[in-house]
């Protein structure tokens, strides 16, 4: 049997197998190394894309607004906080080494927006890592707790001339005499602690409660967040040195005391409200120091919403992640940061409505009520009484439209409107000038002092008609 011819477009393999396998041989070896060398190529790009991004993403090429809104700092204070914390900054044990101004970068982004952020200057960078951020922070957070860097910016005043400084601004700015500072507590969340998880619990959620005392200016001049959630402001106050100086001052005659909220007990160094004086309350001595207290009390109220403005890792819904330790610490680099902002005037980055919301109803709920049957200091009763007369005494008396504010005009109210004595216009003014229209009629005589201007100069001539 003849072998059948092959179709057009048939190759055999048959005799040419030995030159097909070697051809498939070759192939695959030339695909292999092909492999292993993009492999090769794939592994080296990651380092060039690094030292690229590195050298390409610059924080402080961004706008000034920009960057203030970032990282909540000038460019100027950024690089002399960089050149300030390089001293202190601790020693990484990593075998690629980050420059500090990298990480201090980092750690200002986590500041300001409580959260571990993969970029700089807003543009993604493969090398910023959560790991590297988390470093960075704890790193940089170390750094600003060093005791040179913390007594540079939070300083309570210890001198004479530092004291009369800080009350002669609160008398000039609210009336209140003698004062040091403003005082308030507020709370800060961190993780379930190993121990103490008893103090750390605020019936809510478990916290640090951060004391801060500011001035006028809303500088931080004292802060303490070492203690838990559970303590109360006062057992805060009573084991920190600040009662013990403002005590001694007290003693040896110099009067100088801080203003407290409700919270607080009444002590000779401590101005606290009186209570059971609202609003409603008749016009009254304790009704008139009750109004000048709760205007200098504002002061530490938006002292500690800037700081959290500011840095909102301290806000109710951040920092969970963290022991107490690190969260103390934490505290600490902010009031420093929030210091260095704050003399430098820069604006503050305002919350949310929702983020406002949030942080006030975390607050209430995590401090204890006002306990109605507390029992006040009769020393420090007497104090306040003493300051409440003074007050009442040097009080402006303003007029009483203005004390009792604007009264709403009823539609059985009459409109009596007090017109002013009749100005005598000038001479000049008086003589009546001659308009001729129309040469055949007669002229028209028009007084420059119409009637309707209440004897007022030509220029009120807008004045309503009544």
């Amino acid at each position: 049997m003849a072998d059948k011819p092959p179709e057009e477009g048939y190759i055999s393999v048959v005799d040419d197998e030995p030159e097909i396998f070697e051809l498939l041989k070759w192939d695959s070896s030339q695909t292999h190394k092909q492999h292993e060398t993009n492999t090769l190529e794939k592994a080296k790009t990651p380092e060039k894309k690094l030292s690229k991004a590195k050298e390409d993403v610059d924080p402080f090429d961004l706008s000034d607004p920009a960057f203030i809104e970032t990282y909540r700092l000038s460019k100027d204070l950024a690089r002399g906080l960089c050149e300030e914390l390089k001293p202190v900054m601790p020693d990484s044990t990593k075998s690629i080494e980050f420059s500090v101004e990298c990480k201090v970068m980092a750690a200002l982004t986590f500041f300001a927006s409580g959260k571990y952020q993969k970029s700089l200057a807003g543009k993604t960078d493969p090398s910023i890592t959560q790991y590297f951020v988390s470093t960075a922070v704890m790193q940089v957070t170390e750094a600003m707790n060093h005791p040179s860097i913390v007594k540079k910016y939070i300083h309570f005043p210890h001198l004479r001339n530092e004291r009369d400084i800080i009350k002669t601004s609160f008398y000039m700015k609210y009336g209140m005499p003698n004062v040091v500072g403003c005082i308030d507590c507020t709370h800060v969340p961190i993780s379930r602690p190993e121990e103490d998880h008893k103090r750390h619990f605020n019936k809510s959620f478990h916290s640090k409660k951060v004391q801060i005392i500011c001035d006028s200016d809303l500088n931080i001049i004292s802060v303490e967040g070492k203690l838990g959630g559970s303590y109360s402001h006062d057992a805060i106050l009573n084991q920190h040195a600040v009662r013990i100086d403002l005590e001694s001052l007290n003693n040896s005659g110099e009067q100088c005391w801080l203003v407290g909220s409700a919270h607080y007990s009444q002590k000779p160094y401590l101005m606290t409200p009186i209570p059971k004086i609202t609003k409603k309350s008749p016009v009254s001595p304790e009704k008139y120091y009750t109004n000048m207290h709760s205007q200098t009390q504002q002061v530490v109220t938006d002292t500690i919403k800037h700081l959290k403005s500011r840095w909102k890792c301290l806000q109710a819904t951040c920092n969970k992640q963290f022991d107490p330790q690190t969260v103390t610490k934490l505290i600490v680099a902010c009031c420093v940061l929030h210091n260095i902002a704050n003399r430098r005037g820069l604006p503050v980055v305002p919350m949310t409505p929702a983020e406002e919301r949030l942080e006030a109803m975390k607050q209430k709920v995590a401090n204890t009520p006002i306990s109605r049957k507390r029992v006040e200091d009769p020393i420090g009763v007497q104090a306040r009484t003493m300051l409440l007369d003074r007050l009442w005494n040097e009080r402006r008396i303003a007029p009483e439209s203005c004390t009792n504010g604007p009264k709403k005009r009823q539609k059985k109210d009459k409109v009596v409107v007090e017109t002013m004595p009749p100005v005598m216009p000038h001479p000049q003014m008086m003589q009546p000038q001659m308009q001729h229209d129309d040469p055949s009629k007669r002229p028209r005589i028009v007084m420059n002092n119409p009637t309707y201007s209440f004897g007022m100069a030509p220029g009120w001539g807008h004045y309503p008609q009544h």
